[in-house]
């Protein structure tokens, strides 16, 4: 029993745990890269950083082995080509400069000769090795390392070590790449998020949907077979009393004749609705249809100019007569919107016309119209402005058209009229 109950709730808001679940991997995913993306630049940029000391370190070492070897009344008579070399050596590409000073800051050798005996202000510092950022007057912005050499007597000078920060920024700038990947993955994460929600969302509306019409066409079907039988002999009786009571009765008896055959239609545009659509495509003629269908409302409403503008021959593969129903129920739509009109000439145009593999099929009337707010309802099921309307009428045409793969359009304007545009495959 328990286990029922449990089933139920999930079942219940299986919607909203795919959504939970949905978004508890997107978020914890993204918070993953934007942090694995934070720690990479970071660990990159430290990394840069200690190859750049290691470097510095390793030229100051091989230098202090080399002043230490001497004695110190003849650092000053060393030729500063030895800086210039260090410089020009493959071995340590990648130095700006390299410098000596003495305790007061007195350039005692430095790699550009024109710089030796000048004074710069040294920085005090607790301890060395000490590394940090310097800006040439080139404004190129070099990595430095400051390093003391101790001689005897307490003596000790700072060999100062800069070098290009080129290699480290190619590094750097290679992480922030990685980084803005990263980040946009992250977003990419959160927009496949949304989008998953909105298709659960999409998909739970269809669902909900199909239930519907699932116990609407179990409803009509029922409902069918209950009308259907005492329906039939009504209409039955009706007819048969029509020929034999006297001629002013015959006018309330064929109004229970008509009623009959209102329901009946009803009927069947429930089940036509409610019903999957089963498409049987044929080759036919688009103009003898169209014709075919004109007949009977031409007859039926000799007050109405109707006009079919059709110059050529058009075979189509579809289903004939689904496009039957689809074309009849807007036309009765058009006829009944032109007879309510007060307009002296009541017109119907139906234009066709063929462009490569499809067909554009117009029909406008001169009717009463529709405004913005009927328009947007027109086509949903059991809206009607008519008093008798079943409110079917659009609805099924807009699911037979779906089946045809015909995109369907309205256009309407109150007052003056209505223009319906079927663009139709010329093969199903």
């Amino acid at each position: 029993m328990k286990s029922q109950k449990i089933y139920k709730f999930f079942s219940k808001y299986r919607n909203l745990w795919s959504i939970f679940i949905l978004w508890t991997v997107v978020l914890v995913s993204s918070a993953v890269l934007i942090i694995s993306a934070f720690f990479t630049y970071k660990n990159t940029k430290i990394a840069a950083e200690n190859a750049l000391k290691m470097q510095a370190m390793g030229i100051a070492i091989t230098i202090q082995s080399f002043l230490q070897s001497i004695e110190i009344d003849e650092l000053k008579d060393l030729d500063y080509g030895i800086f210039s070399e260090i410089i020009l050596n493959e071995k340590w590409e990648g130095i700006a400069f390299i410098s000596l000073y003495d305790e007061k800051g007195h350039i005692i050798l430095h790699s550009n000769p024109e710089l030796i005996g000048k004074k710069i202000e040294l920085k005090k510092v607790s301890s060395y090795p000490y590394y940090h950022y310097l800006t040439l007057e080139t404004l190129e912005k070099v990595f430095v390392g400051d390093f003391k050499i101790n001689f005897p007597h307490g003596i000790y000078y700072i060999l100062r070590v800069a070098l290009h920060t080129y290699p480290a920024q190619v590094i750097v700038r290679k992480a922030k790449i990685f980084v803005g990947i990263k980040i946009l993955a992250s977003f990419g994460l959160i927009l496949f998020g949304v989008l998953g929600t909105l298709i659960i969302k999409k998909v739970e509306e269809m669902q909900i949907k199909f239930k519907e019409l699932e116990s609407i066409s179990l409803m009509t079907k029922i409902l069918a077979h209950e009308i259907r039988n005492p329906l039939g002999s009504i209409k039955g009786f009706s007819q048969y009393l029509m020929n034999k009571v006297e001629d002013k009765l015959k006018d309330p008896i064929k109004i229970i004749v008509n009623e009959a055959l209102r329901i009946e239609r009803l009927t069947d545009e429930l089940l036509l609705y409610t019903n999957p659509v089963k498409i049987y495509p044929t080759e036919f003629s688009l103009k003898e249809l169209i014709e075919e269908i004109l007949m009977g409302f031409k007859n039926n409403y000799p007050q109405i100019i109707f006009k079919l503008n059709l110059n050529q021959e058009i075979k189509i593969k579809s289903d004939k007569d689904k496009l039957k129903e689809i074309v009849t129920n807007i036309l009765q739509n058009a006829v009944d919107a032109v007879l309510e009109s007060p307009k002296n000439q009541k017109n119907i145009e139906l234009n066709i016309e063929k462009k490569e593999d499809k067909i554009k099929f117009e029909i406008i009337d001169n009717g009463t119209g529709m405004d913005e707010k009927t328009l947007l309802k027109a086509t949903e099921p059991f809206f009607s402005t008519k008093p008798k309307g079943s409110g079917l009428g659009l609805a099924i045409v807009e699911k037979l058209c779906e089946a045809l793969n015909i995109k369907f359009k309205i256009e309407s304007k109150e007052g003056e009229g209505t223009k319906v545009c079927l663009i139709i495959p010329e093969l199903l």
